[in-house]
């Protein structure tokens, strides 16, 4: 198995060697596409399945009382059946690309190499995953015979091979809308043209798509730039999970339940950043029109609902006694406010996530404790499978909301570490069509300057 990491810095030639690397990757996708079955699952065979749905900057404090109004049943129902927890994210560096790394692979960021959205200044280029200087949950398990999916998980591009499928973080750039076509979106390759008829495009998602999310009429004619910019970059974020949305029903049902699947949403935070002064106004100092926080006052709180009934809508498709996961990065507090004034971006994170398990392994309680961590999924993930959990990772296995019975007849186990000592790949870091474009959505929500 060839392992991929991360060059250290720009050199001359970098576009000639960033196309070696990419080509070396295609060589190894098609000598693994000979050499890898479809996976049962590994030497344990627990017959467990395991699904994580990632939604970006859930909270905790938004989500409750949504639930209790029953405006979320499918992750009331994740709950009530299974374990709920205050999950604790990275300190203090609370950005999503960090932390999405360290869920996928149970270490620190000193171990996996993604510390930031880009590789130092504003001119390097993003991070991706040929930057990942250790293997993911999901390659870890496909190299023991596990099938495995994984579909738009942040830094997750170019995509690698995988024993399954691997859908990377670049699906959502629509011809339609103007974008260059992407190379390695996918794995195996011949998947990415497959799936692009169900990358929603955001030109062709219409008014009607989006009128619940806003309050009253007149958004839809306004010329204001408020409310216009408002509405188009929501039709912007809506677009975006859509395309996780279809393309996640089409492979569950084209495709059957994978042995592991991860699944990454981005909507919520991005709705959180953009929209909370509208939905409550006393925590920013900004002049805003009553249309403006009018129209978009109930926006956040409406898109939990709609991401409720994703979670819905993947649940139904897995096979039954499925263990699935929901959780979040970090949690979102609005604007933080200190003596230096009011802070955006990544100070409206709160450290505190949301994680809700349910599964036929799972030890139900209706105890929401705090003992939780972004590095305990990775190894609970191998303790649910019943594979041995490596030394080096740096969480835990959440022993206690797995069921006594499956942990006496499969009790953890550990092995040194799944790492190889295969040396760096040559090569600088590749940038896709879209870079400039990501780079510019980062600077509107006060990420990178």
């Amino acid at each position: 198995m060839m392992t991929i990491h991360p060059a250290k810095r720009r050199r001359a030639g970098g576009r000639t060697r960033a196309r070696r690397t990419l080509g070396r990757l295609a060589l190894t996708a098609l000598v693994l596409a000979a050499t890898l079955g479809g996976g049962c699952g590994g030497d344990a065979d627990t017959g467990n399945k395991v699904v994580i749905i990632g939604i970006d900057g859930m909270d905790w404090n938004l989500a409750d009382p949504l639930i209790a109004e029953g405006r979320m049943p499918n992750l009331a129902k994740i709950i009530e059946d299974g374990v709920s927890r205050d999950f604790h994210s990275l300190e203090p560096k609370t950005k999503s690309p960090t932390i999405w790394t360290t869920i996928a692979t149970g270490k620190s960021p000193r171990k996996h190499g993604i510390s930031d959205f880009i590789e130092g200044t504003d001119e390097a280029p993003l991070y991706n995953s040929l930057g990942w200087r250790v293997l993911p949950v999901w390659t870890i398990l496909g190299d023991r015979d596990y099938s495995v999916g994984v579909v738009n998980w942040m830094v997750s591009w170019p995509a690698k091979p995988a024993n399954g499928y691997w859908v990377s973080n670049r699906i959502g750039y629509a011809a339609a809308d103007g974008f260059e076509e992407i190379e390695y979106v996918a794995y195996p390759p011949e998947l990415g043209p497959e799936l692009a008829e169900y990358a929603k495009p955001v030109s062709e998602t219409s008014d009607e798509e989006i009128a619940y999310f806003m309050n009253g009429d007149d958004w839809a004619t306004a010329e204001g730039w408020d409310i216009y910019g408002g509405v188009e970059g929501f039709r912007e974020i809506y677009a975006a999970d859509e395309t996780v949305r279809q393309t996640v029903k089409y492979l569950l049902e084209s495709r059957g339940t994978p042995d592991f699947l991860g699944v990454y949403l981005n909507g919520v935070d991005i709705c959180c950043h953009r929209y909370w002064a509208q939905m409550d106004p006393s925590t920013v100092d900004l002049i805003m029109s009553q249309e403006f926080i009018d129209t978009f006052s109930s926006l956040i709180p409406r898109y939990y609902e709609r991401i409720d009934t994703i979670i819905g809508e993947i649940v139904e498709r897995l096979d039954e006694g499925t263990t699935v996961m929901v959780l979040s990065d970090h949690g979102f507090r609005g604007p933080y406010r200190d003596r230096q004034g009011l802070h955006l971006g990544t100070w409206m994170h709160r450290p505190i996530g949301v994680f809700a398990v349910a599964g036929p392994t799972i030890a139900a309680s209706s105890e929401r404790t705090d003992d939780a961590s972004v590095m305990d999924i990775t190894p609970t993930v191998l303790a649910l499978l019943g594979e041995p959990v490596a030394r080096d990772m740096d969480g835990y296995v959440l022993t206690d909301i797995i069921d006594e019975g499956f942990l006496k007849r499969h009790p953890v186990e550990y092995v040194d570490t799944y790492e190889t000592d295969e040396p760096d790949a040559e090569g600088a870091p590749i940038e896709s069509p879209v870079d400039e474009e990501i780079k510019e959505r980062l600077r509107s929500l006060g990420y990178i300057e």
